[in-house]
């Protein structure tokens, strides 16, 4: 039984693109669009002050709005997903744990994410590192360079594809969710891989 962890930005919800939407409503305009962002230093593309006030508009000022009112990552993602997760259940084949790192309001805004599209896991936990994403997994499924620069060893990592991990080594990397866990040929060929070396899985 393998304990695989799924993330949200990006993953399930589509982060960047609600978090460009808000800015544009509340600040200014800006010229970013899809894959515009290469790096996840927001402070490049965004125009805040400081870091400061950039967390503050995020995590407070602005949370309901980017990390609630967000789209799913895919067109009937979720759906999906809670077939999945019903599908693990009954087989008692592996545990699923949606794990995101998440701050002050964003925690609240990100339950209210996760109820608005009726998602039915039952594990979910909040770090304040990305590091921590992995304590307690043996596979994590997620698009953040920090959380897959950390996969310790003898740990399965999935990347989800996105304009700002190009550069980031995984075990395994995939366009979407949707592969993994409708594809149940490629999701076994994953979780019962010896991870050696980086594989690129062909879709």
């Amino acid at each position: 039984m393998a304990r695989i962890g799924v993330s949200l930005n990006e993953v399930l919800r589509d982060f960047l693109g609600q978090l460009t939407y808000t800015y544009e409503k509340y600040i200014e305009e800006t010229d970013i669009e899809e894959g515009t962002i290469t790096e996840l230093d927001l402070m490049k593309y965004f125009k805040f002050a400081s870091v400061d006030a950039m967390n503050k508009f995020l995590f407070d000022e602005a949370a309901l709005e980017i990390f609630g009112h967000a789209d799913q990552a895919q067109e009937n993602l979720m759906t999906k997903f809670n077939m999945f997760l019903m599908e693990i259940k009954d087989d008692e084949e592996h545990e699923i744990e949606i794990v995101s790192r998440e701050i002050n309001k964003s925690i609240p805004s990100t339950l209210f994410f996760l109820s608005k599209l009726s998602c039915k896991a039952e594990k979910l936990r909040f770090v304040m590192n990305y590091e921590d994403y992995w304590d307690g997994l043996d596979v994590l499924v997620t698009a953040n360079p920090t959380a897959l620069e950390a996969k310790p060893e003898g740990k399965i990592s999935i990347k989800i594809n996105t304009s700002y991990n190009k550069d980031s080594k995984s075990d395994f990397e995939l366009d979407s969710l949707i592969s993994f866990i409708t594809d149940e040929q490629l999701r076994d060929k994953i979780l019962n891989t010896t991870i050696t070396t980086y594989e690129e899985i062909e879709e």
